[in-house]
């Protein structure tokens, strides 16, 4: 037996943290602990003198036959992933938005969807679940701005695709990535009638930056948008809020738990906090010490006020899929019809890879999803040949998807030395998680 290369280790609080990125699992140990653990992973007499301790190890995939075995597990857990019998759609009513961020990808033209759309949607939906192998249905909002339609497309279809779901005994999932501008009390009663209580909504840094970039006219938006947040989970119990944080290194140096004060000691377990750095500004800005360091000092004082965090955007343990659009069963319809796989990049014609007919049948253009099903798209040397893959996934699909549309080589695409949140952070926070899970279960 060898030791595996997707095991982790980093010191914490004089310990050293071990995790196995394919099984997930993670555990503490003292320093001279750790060194017989390593010591007995590179000795096969050792592995026989300390046999109850071997046993553990190769339960857990640090000790593995050989690290081919551990690739075409991964390569199975891609397969199994994209036929267990879910189905995901996501759905743009519009690209039109009741504010202009000066970093969005979009364009935001007017328009919304038209009847004929929403009854092609109806017809996928039949037809999906008419096949008889979907138990598990997840429906997501996205835009644009969704609640600009909320009345005329996102209810009455939730509640079409809801009753089908439940009509042919599958679970169902409702999520929305939303402003928050537009979530009114009306709105709140009826996402509970529709399942719909997951919700993405971000906040552009403190209050006046915030302010600063989304206003209509001038008028602010931060206090509107966090006493909707607060009012949401005051009035529905089962809604949950991951809570995205933009930032750059001026307004990550913000004291974020004083600027969430507002929200109710009793309601912030159910706000999942992620702060996720303004792309455009990677490049000069990333890498910084100095905001690895306020990021961490913001991480602990938002656990210790009782926030839950949301680190996985960078790193996560491998759960065969790394994004959504992985799926095979996904599509992202837009509001006029054509279907797209990605919603991190702009609605263009060149980037639409088919569109939905008048039978609510997808007709994916074969040049352009040439190759999308035949493997996982972390199956190249490159992912394959590094350590990192268990807790990266590799490619996601639209990566994957330019390399091969220019006939690349398939590159790294992640470059985890620019991220501010880094491997050892993830791997602490993903120990405390566990930590506070196994807590609740006792």
């Amino acid at each position: 037996m060898v030791e595996s290369d997707y095991n982790y280790y980093t010191p914490y609080e004089g310990n050293i943290i071990c995790m196995n990125g394919v099984t997930g699992t993670v555990f503490t140990v003292k320093k001279e602990e750790f060194d017989l653990m390593k010591k007995v992973m590179q000795d096969k007499d050792l592995q026989e003198k300390h046999s109850e301790l071997t046993h553990k190890l190769i339960k857990t995939r640090f000790l593995t036959t050989s690290m081919d075995d551990e690739k075409e597990y991964l390569k199975e857990l891609n397969k199994r992933i994209n036929s267990d019998g879910t189905w995901h759609l996501t759905l743009n009513p519009t690209q039109n938005c009741n504010f202009r961020c000066w970093y969005c990808y979009e364009k935001h033209p007017k328009g919304y969807m038209q009847p004929e759309t929403v009854e092609r949607i109806k017809h996928l939906v039949t037809h999906i679940f008419e096949k008889g192998n979907t138990n598990h249905f997840v429906l997501s909002w996205f835009g644009g701005e969704p609640l600009l339609y909320f009345e005329k497309i996102v209810y009455p279809l939730s509640v079409f695709i809801k009753q089908y779901a439940e009509e042919h005994h599958a679970k169902f999932l409702n999520s929305i990535t939303t402003n928050g501008f537009l979530l009114t009390n009306t709105v709140i009663e009826k996402c509970k009638n529709i399942g719909l209580k997951n919700f993405q909504i971000t906040l552009d840094g403190d209050k006046e930056s915030h302010d600063k970039i989304r206003n209509q006219g001038g008028k602010p938006s931060f206090d509107k948008i966090l006493q909707n947040c607060i009012t949401l989970c005051n009035s529905y119990p089962e809604a949950t809020i991951k809570l995205r944080i933009n930032y750059n290194s001026d307004t990550i140096q913000r004291d974020f738990s004083k600027i969430l004060s507002a929200i109710p000691e009793n309601l912030r377990s159910r706000f999942y906090i992620q702060f996720q750095r303004i792309w455009q500004t990677y490049q000069k800005e990333s890498n910084d010490e100095l905001v690895k360091r306020v990021l961490d000092e913001n991480f602990f004082k938002l656990k210790k006020e009782g926030f839950n965090l949301s680190i996985n955007a960078n790193y996560n343990k491998f759960g065969g899929i790394l994004c959504y659009a992985d799926r095979i069963n996904y599509a992202n319809i837009n509001y006029d019809g054509n279907v797209y796989k990605c919603t991190a990049q702009d609605y263009t014609p060149e980037t639409a890879l088919g569109y939905l007919d008048e039978n609510g049948e997808i007709r994916w253009d074969k040049e352009k999803t040439k190759g999308i099903s035949k493997q996982a798209f972390f199956d190249n040397p490159a992912c394959l040949n590094c350590k990192y893959l268990a807790v990266c996934g590799g490619p996601c699909f639209y990566a994957w998807w330019k390399c091969v549309r220019n006939k690349k080589n398939i590159e790294c695409p992640n470059k985890k030395d620019k991220l501010d949140i880094d491997l050892p952070l993830f791997i602490r926070e993903y120990y405390l998680g566990h930590l506070k899970r196994k807590a609740l279960l006792h």
